[in-house]
């Protein structure tokens, strides 16, 4: 059986990790009795070396624990773009609390996969403000070619290292701070179905992948296209490290680990409806005249609205300053359900450029998507 919990209910007890007291008797994580494994788990800290194109050694480094018990092969990867770094925390607290809670399989850890990206502070090392999508991404280069470009050679060396022992992966990622966090998944992997359905993101959405690529592509398609499973989890906000969405992917992480049997208990999952997002389910409102774009406020308070916000139809969600004739003009939500996405994002760029988070919107500029529950 599977407890449900309120989102609030649930980062009130995890955000005791914030104090540095997760592993300790005093986060009751589902059983009371839990958390009192006498001997910790052995962690291992060791790095992957790959020969890069110049000839230098790029070393990636990872940990690895082992419960010694049979199991599955959980692996968290995180930061395969440089600028996508909350997960390197969720890493952080999830090897805190394995090391006292994990009683069957191992853990593989690799909180910094683009490290060179990350020592860069881009998407990727080639990335530039204006184009953050290159050809040597990361994750569209698994698995990996030995004597490909830079991140090809570190896909290959990783996988071949630790991906290929691996029977389940999380890969965290960060898109950009006006979208609510999601969990992406495949509707035709039941594996990866299950892992995605204990996450605790609002916001979930599936997939299919198609069977005719095998090389350069992301680690969840190549996980799935070797008959293994792996979920993708989208926080939000890139360049930066929020409390709420770090707990997020820690409270997922131990709920995979909880449904894989690898830590006792059982997934607390969010009690409120999780939005599931489909062409069906997302209702676009849009830039209704060009102007300035100011969203409205909470009804039970003076903070403005935010992706993850439940609205109700008829809502306004906010308004435009006209530049024709300076009048405000509003904007309501169409139907009932979570904000998926608020505020402009100019190009996709806006945790990238300055310019991209402009708020003033051209007619026809998204302005919010309310995913309907």
């Amino acid at each position: 059986m599977i407890a449900r919990y309120k989102r609030r209910e649930f980062i009130k007890a995890t955000c005791l990790t914030g104090l540095g007291l997760i592993g300790s008797n005093l986060l009751a994580v589902n059983d009371p009795k839990q958390n009192n494994k006498e001997a910790g788990n052995n962690i291992i800290i060791d790095k992957v070396h790959t020969k890069l194109e110049d000839g230098n050694i790029h070393s990636t480094p990872y940990l690895r624990m082992d419960s010694g018990t049979d199991g599955p092969s959980l692996l968290l990867i995180a930061a395969q773009h440089g600028n996508e770094v909350q997960g390197v925390e969720v890493a952080r607290r999830f090897k805190e609390f394995c090391a006292g809670n994990l009683v069957a399989g191992n853990v593989w850890i690799i909180p910094m996969a683009d490290l060179r990206a990350v020592r860069s502070r881009k998407y990727t090392v080639e990335s530039t403000p204006e184009k953050r999508f290159t050809e040597t991404n990361l994750n569209r280069s698994w698995p990996g070619d030995g004597s490909g470009h830079d991140n090809q050679r570190i896909a290959n060396s990783l996988n071949r290292e630790i991906v290929r022992h691996c029977t389940h992966v999380v890969d965290i990622h960060c898109w950009e701070h006006y979208r609510a966090a999601e969990t992406l998944s495949e509707s035709n992997n039941e594996q990866a179905a299950v892992m995605a359905g204990v996450t605790t993101t609002r916001f979930i959405s599936y997939g299919v992948f198609p069977e005719n690529q095998n090389t350069n592509i992301t680690i969840r398609r190549y996980m799935s296209a070797t008959g293994r499973a792996a979920v993708t989890i989208e926080l939000a906000g890139q360049y930066q490290m929020r409390e709420d969405q770090v707990l997020i992917g820690l409270s997922s992480m131990i709920n995979i680990a909880k449904q894989l049997g690898m830590i006792a208990g059982e997934p607390e999952i969010l009690k409120d409806e999780r939005a599931v997002r489909t062409k069906e389910t997302s209702y676009e409102i849009t830039a209704p005249c060009p102007g300035i774009f100011m969203p409205a406020n909470r009804s039970d308070s003076n903070e403005t609205l935010s992706p993850d916000d439940y609205v109700v139809k008829g809502q306004q969600l906010g308004h435009i300053i006209g530049e024709e004739n300076l009048k405000a003009v509003p904007v309501f939500a169409p139907v009932s359900g979570y904000l998926w996405h608020l505020g402009l994002c100019h190009w996709n760029l806006c945790d990238t450029m300055l310019s991209a988070q402009h708020p003033y919107a051209d007619k026809g500029d998204t302005l919010a998507v309310v995913i309907k529950t």
